[in-house]
């Protein structure tokens, strides 16, 4: 069973287009059903984000999962250590990537690489987000064209921007707002698997 990446941000004010048309409440939906869906299930890999990591470890508490093993966090050490999400700390999985000189869009585009070199991934999902959604979207689509990517167009931003794109729509026999079901579905996981602790 492969590993899930998860590319997800909440648009910040003064971003268009992406803060346009995004839904802070879907977003946080959307994060939370699929740590309901995958946490514990399967490894969820993704880059710090400082809206993000929060919303993932509150879960894991919530669901008895042990966030340190249940996730691989990659994060850029172009940024300073001290603006990093308070709940880095609980990880043990995470791998901090040497900037390139200084140059933010290298020591991203070098720590995606890292990150998408790092397992197997049978999906990706999408939520909400700004431009990082395209590129992680492009270069993981590039490295793992088997994978399914699942856009949840619903939270806006990016997200919403590459569900157009893609052509990918929430099968019609499933409520618009049911991203529970929805992730059980399009990840092809049994809400009857066992959580690993």
């Amino acid at each position: 069973m492969g590993a899930i990446f998860l590319s997800a941000s909440v648009p910040m004010p003064g971003r268009a287009p992406f803060d346009q048309d995004c839904e802070p409440q879907m977003i946080q939906s959307a994060v939370s059903a699929l740590a309901t869906v995958a946490l514990g299930r399967r490894t969820m890999v993704w880059g710090g984000h400082p809206a993000i990591t929060p919303m993932l470890w509150a879960s894991a508490k919530e669901l008895g999962v042990q966030y340190a093993t249940a996730v691989s966090l990659f994060q850029t050490k172009l940024i300073p250590q001290e603006d990093f999400p308070e709940e880095n700390k609980n990880f043990a999985n995470v791998t901090y990537v040497d900037a390139v000189d200084g140059d933010r869009d290298r020591s991203l585009l070098t720590m995606r690489e890292a990150m998408f070199k790092s397992a197997e991934f049978d999906a990706a999902v999408f939520i909400g987000g700004m431009e990082g959604v395209n590129d992680e979207h492009a270069l993981f689509a590039a490295l793992h064209p088997n994978a399914k990517c699942i856009p949840i167009g619903m939270t806006g931003g990016a997200a919403r921007m590459l569900a157009a794109k893609l052509n990918y729509a929430v099968p019609v026999n499933l409520g618009p707002l049911d991203f529970i079901s929805l992730l059980y579905r399009e990840l092809n996981i049994s809400p009857l698997e066992q959580r690993k602790g």
